[in-house]
């Protein structure tokens, strides 16, 4: 099952990176680079997790969920660079 969203995250950030490049730069394209490093940043948790099922940084937080944490916070990047770039 892990493979199979490793293999969706794989083929969503290198579909959003292929965006960027044929939108040439600008505020879109900058908003592409957000999503394909947010899907980056949710495989990275998924390993982590594998690897480290029980890491706990402090107050039993998961360095997996710190780390998932990060991704939604460049997804949320991203649709504030679409936002601004549509105005």
């Amino acid at each position: 099952m892990t493979i199979l969203l490793v293999i969706i995250a794989l083929l969503i950030s290198v579909s959003a990176i292929y965006n960027s490049y044929l939108l040439r730069g600008g505020k879109l394209a900058l908003s592409e680079v957000f999503i394909a490093l947010g899907m980056v940043v949710f495989i990275i948790s998924f390993v982590v997790r594998l690897v480290y099922p029980n890491s706990a940084i402090f107050l039993d937080i998961l360095a997996s969920d710190l780390i998932f944490i990060l991704g939604f916070a460049l997804l949320l990047a991203a649709s504030l660079a679409l936002r601004s770039s549509l105005k």
